[in-house]
């Protein structure tokens, strides 16, 4: 009975009791939890650098606790550890937001006794929990941390929870600030005090390119008033700085990519901001600074305030290189607003008064097929077609971003979650570039649903556009003509779960299904690696 009791409590706290270690041992210690949960006995101790710093906003995601609060402790428990040499790195997580006084430059010894270290994989990383002030001795400030320069595509496992400097990076949307939301669903700051925002959700991104076609995302915390200060980002290439964090983020679709970097500060960016880029536009739909709300169709021409009805069965002019896009669901295209402008201070910071959306305005059904059975049968896409001829370069990317919906719950439900993005070059069968992308709806008021009651502000509602860029092969360059879609990936479909935790993606779309839906696009682009 003892024996089974002790199992059950064994198998129950997953903790197993790990030895005192030498100073500084990183790597022991890793190797004592990897994949699992240790208690750390009295006596392990661990001399470290600090590589986060307490005061700042930016340290960790706060999550949602319920659907109208979030949990702004998280962020304050939260520092970082790397080792001397800079290879290794662990999260700290303090018992409480005053335990943590932590700052960027200290060396300190570690006392880890009777604290829990968590080994969690894919990607490898590890996490210290139940620390105390009284855990942390300083040995010495202001040390300056190990240089550790990285390419995206080089970055490793245990680089992780480490603070590393990407070189050669350029945001992929130089218009905007660093972080693009509606502010009014956002953390109170001095950046929205007056518009007094309801503080339900945290936390965004923006997506970093390099001069490999690499991608990751930087993460800004809503808290941080250095995000928006009315000049917008920085136009050059550079090197950005930071924590390099494992961050699934539901509100941006979930998926965040393996690494993402944390700066500090503004100051851990250090892009220029003259403009430069690693790469050459083919073909290119902005938007951004639309101060006439103009859109160029192919058929209709220029038509400045296009009308609120849209227009269907044309395609849309480029604003820089050549092509054409269009979409086959018979949507109808107009210019609308973005809704992660609100309240910037101008135009590069993506002020609502200058800045417009391609909006697309369907039936659901409308971007599928069914057969005479009413099984689907396939899906419809927008479509983006250009020319490579006389193109030269290292590769090419496609970039887009897109948002569900128009503040209105009623809009908010009942269109496809998974996208997908094909290729195909002059006329040849389309190739599926490998990579699924959630489609999440803008955040909205709660409100009364016809049959269904009340409803909450989901925890996948997104607080702005969702960035993304999609690498394509060098030997799409030299054609005549190149397509690209944007696709339903599948029969998925977005609702509003009673209880705003759940996963909104619980239903299918059926041939007989009928909602308002629509699609906003935010930038569209085809662009060259030099």
């Amino acid at each position: 009975m003892k024996h089974t009791i002790r199992t059950a409590m064994s198998a129950l706290l997953c903790l197993a009791a790990v030895a005192g270690v030498r100073a500084d041992d990183f790597a022991a210690l890793r190797a004592e939890a990897a994949g699992r949960t240790v208690r750390l006995a009295p006596g392990t101790q661990l001399e470290a650098l600090v590589v986060s710093d307490y005061r700042s906003q930016n340290m960790e995601l706060n999550p949602n606790v319920s659907w109208d609060k979030v949990d702004l402790g998280e962020n304050l428990r939260t520092a970082y550890v790397e080792s001397p040499d800079g290879r290794y790195g662990f999260r700290l997580r303090f018992a409480g937001i005053y335990e943590n006084r932590l700052e960027r430059g200290d060396r300190v010894r570690l006392d880890l006794g009777g604290c829990s270290l968590t080994g969690e994989t894919d990607p490898e990383r590890y996490t210290v929990d139940g620390l105390c002030t009284a855990n942390v001795e300083v040995l010495e400030r202001g040390v300056a941390l190990p240089a550790k320069e990285r390419r995206i595509a080089d970055l490793k496992d245990e680089d992780l929870y480490t603070y590393v400097t990407l070189a050669g990076t350029e945001f992929l949307s130089k218009q905007g600030c660093y972080a693009n939301v509606f502010e009014s669903c956002v953390q109170r700051s001095r950046l929205n005090a007056f518009d007094q925002p309801s503080r339900r959700t945290d936390g965004w991104a923006s997506l970093l390119k390099d001069a490999d076609n690499g991608s990751i995302y930087m993460l800004v915390n809503t808290k941080c008033a250095w995000r928006r200060d009315g000049r917008g980002v920085p136009h050059g290439v550079g090197a950005v700085s930071g924590v390099l964090v494992h961050t699934p983020m539901r509100r941006y679709g979930g998926d965040m990519g393996r690494y993402a970097i944390r700066p500090l500060d503004e100051r851990d960016i250090a892009i220029p901001r003259d403009t430069a880029s690693s790469y050459v536009v083919v073909a290119e739909w902005n938007w951004d600074r639309n101060y006439d709300g103009a859109i160029r169709f192919e058929k209709q021409g220029y038509t400045p305030r296009s009308p609120k009805s849209g227009v269907a069965g044309d395609r849309v002019l480029p604003d820089a290189g050549e092509g054409f896009l269009s979409t086959t669901s018979g949507a109808r295209m107009r210019l609308d607003t973005e809704y992660d402008t609100r309240y910037a201070q101008d135009g590069d910071g993506k002020a609502m008064r200058v800045n417009a959306a391609l909006r697309l305005d369907s039936d659901t059904r409308d971007w599928f097929r069914f057969d005479n059975r009413g099984r689907m049968s396939g899906a419809e896409a927008i479509v983006v077609e250009t020319s490579t001829e006389g193109v030269e370069g290292r590769g090419l990317s496609f970039d887009f971003s897109f948002l569900a919906g128009n503040y209105d719950i009623n809009r908010s439900w009942g269109y496809p979650v998974e996208w997908k993005v094909e290729y195909s070059v002059d006329g040849l069968p389309f190739i599926d570039a490998g990579r699924i992308f959630v489609l999440r709806p803008v955040v909205y008021n709660d409100a009364v649903i016809k049959d269904l009651g009340l409803r909450r502000l989901s925890y996948d509602a997104a607080l702005g556009f969702t960035e993304y860029s999609v690498p394509l092969p060098v030997s799409l360059l030299g054609h005549k003509r190149l397509t690209v879609r944007l696709t339903p990936a599948s029969a998925v479909m977005a609702t509003i779960p009673e209880n705003p935790a759940d996963d909104s993606a619980g239903g299918v779309v059926t041939a007989d299904f009928r909602q308002p839906f629509v699609l906003r696009l935010g930038r569209v682009a085809v662009r060259a690696l030099r």
